[in-house]
């Protein structure tokens, strides 16, 4: 999988797209590379993300989080977590068609919720 993420990101990256992301994706990429992978990684993915010109980084505040649990708690036959909950939540607000993706239960509910997962 992180090869194929790479290269999506690569591939986004050459056509000019402009990535937005929440703090809480961030942080469970940032865990799941450093696991994985290990801590230099994880340090360049927390670089890449901190700059503005490539990332907008969305702070998730007790508005969002309430959605996002009135979401992932709304949905008993789902297997979705509370952080793509919030992701669903920003995406709705914000107007995103698209997301970057590889967990299966986000490309479920891109499918539900009407907007196309790149990668998955």
């Amino acid at each position: 999988m992180h090869r194929a993420a790479v290269a999506a990101l690569e591939r986004l990256r050459r056509d000019g797209v402009f990535l937005v992301t929440t703090t809480w994706t961030a942080n469970e990429a940032l865990s799941i590379l450093k696991r994985r992978i290990g801590p230099e990684q994880a340090k360049q993915l927390w670089a890449r993300l901190n700059n503005p010109r490539l990332v907008e980084l969305v702070s998730i505040d007790a508005a969002t989080e309430g959605d996002a649990l009135g979401l992932f708690f709304g949905y008993d036959d789902k297997r979705w977590g509370v952080v793509d909950c919030a992701s669903l939540v920003v995406m709705e607000r914000t107007g995103c068609l698209q997301a970057l993706g590889f967990d299966e239960h986000f490309v479920e509910a891109g499918l539900q919720r009407g907007f196309t997962v790149i990668g998955g």
